[in-house]
């Protein structure tokens, strides 16, 4: 009896002994890993990519040797409320907002394009006007980083001016709107050979 109560005693300080001899790390198997259900992994930001983009770059890349790009939203500095609301509904229709908006802007009967571009090296800002003929023209007053571009058609009546001197045209052809979301607006338009502005918001 005294052999039995011995020996039993010997195997369980050896069972012992192992559980305390087990290596940092290493897992029973019986224990299980509980992973949370709302855990989101999160793979990175997606850029939306214009879909004129590639074109008008391969032209200001032509013409300014890459001085110029059409902005991104990426770079833009949007307000997200603003960007969910206007931008993203508005993509719907125009794939292109607000970075390029097409039209006749100079009264050749044929399309041509422009786009909010960025200087790489100083972050300045343009509206850049690529005619058909191949000419790009840059719009440098009052256009900034958050500028978003839709076209006016031609025979639309614009007002603007200011409160001592309003002023309301009927443009001849499609003009460009360059707008800021509850800031000042401006458009952007061919008359008489060139083009001019008309101040359309505060």
């Amino acid at each position: 009896m005294r052999l039995f109560i011995f020996i039993t005693t010997l195997g369980l300080l050896s069972c012992g002994q192992n559980a305390a001899n087990k290596e940092p790390g290493q897992k029973d198997t019986a224990i299980k890993t509980v992973v949370q259900k709302d855990t989101v992994v999160k793979t990175g930001p997606q850029f939306y990519t214009c879909p004129g983009e590639t074109a008008v770059n391969a032209s200001l890349s032509k013409k300014f040797d890459k001085k110029w790009h059409v902005m991104n939203d990426r770079e833009g500095k949007w307000i997200k409320d603003a960007f969910d609301y206007f931008i993203v509904s508005k993509r719907k229709e125009y794939p292109d907002y607000p970075y390029i908006t097409t039209g006749d802007f100079n009264d050749d009967g044929k399309t041509d394009t422009a786009a909010v571009v960025r200087d790489e090296k100083k972050k300045e800002f343009r509206v850049a006007i690529l005619l058909s003929n191949g000419k790009i023209q840059l719009w440098e007053d009052d256009v900034l980083i958050n500028a978003a571009l839709s076209t006016i058609p031609k025979g639309e009546a614009v007002e603007g001016g200011d409160i001592d001197h309003p002023k309301k045209i009927k443009i001849k052809v499609d003009g460009i709107n360059v707008e800021y979301f509850e800031q000042a607006s401006f458009v952007v338009y061919w008359s008489k050979g060139s083009f001019k502005r008309i101040q359309t918001g505060d």
